[in-house]
């Protein structure tokens, strides 16, 4: 979620006012996952502006559009005019932020064929190397949806979710299967499914 970068300020009570009230501001996403809004304001001292403005977060899209709705500093208010021009109107009426978006469903069917650099071929269990072994599977979106390493969650990259990674580091193929059936998707997404080896390679659609 690139967001618009940086908000800076050179103003200690105003940077002191956005940090107490986003201290008390939390938001749930659809899947029960909690952020503190506070935990991506950074902390600062008095002493800290005397050589004027700093930055004082760096926000994902995310985050932008809660503050668009919620936040009444000025000066970040001002920072998202400026950044987002004609779609800040269209953040500030958004609405259902928090509901699981529309046509996403867990226990989907997952198709697994061969990629084009495939030599082996795919198993629910594989032990034995060359294919396998103890080292982790890479799992990566083809589509555009990242991935939370913390809640183990796949997004959309405009949903309203945080995200902080492009793959998810799966330890076996019997768990890469049920981490994609316990993922809240839309039909059609495609992933990539790579091994450590030459040859692993595969090919997963969500039906």
């Amino acid at each position: 979620m690139a967001g618009i970068d940086k908000t800076y300020t050179d103003n200690y009570e105003e940077y002191r006012a956005l940090k107490e009230w986003a201290d008390k501001q939390f938001v749930t996403f659809f899947d029960g996952h909690k952020q503190c809004i506070g935990d991506w304001v950074w902390n600062y001292e008095k002493e800290d502006f005397d050589n004027g403005e700093i930055p004082i977060m760096n926000t994902p899209t995310w985050l932008d559009i809660y503050l668009i709705q919620n936040c009444k500093s000025e000066f970040v208010i001002d920072r998202m005019k400026d950044v987002y021009g004609k779609y800040f109107e269209e953040y500030k009426e958004r609405t259902n932020l928090n509901a699981l978006p529309e046509g996403y469903a867990k226990n989907r069917k997952i198709i697994i064929t061969n990629g084009y650099r495939c030599k082996f071929p795919f198993k629910r269990k594989m032990f034995n190397k060359p294919i396998g072994g103890k080292t982790h599977w890479w799992l990566q979106c083809e589509d555009n949806f990242w991935y939370n390493d913390e809640t183990k969650t796949w997004v959309g990259w405009d949903d309203f979710y945080p995200h902080n990674s492009n793959t998810a580091h799966i330890k076996s193929t019997k768990a890469l299967i049920r981490h994609l059936r316990k993922q809240y998707l839309p039909k059609g997404v495609k992933f990539r499914i790579s091994g450590r080896y030459v040859g692993e390679d595969y090919l997963v659609v969500v039906r």
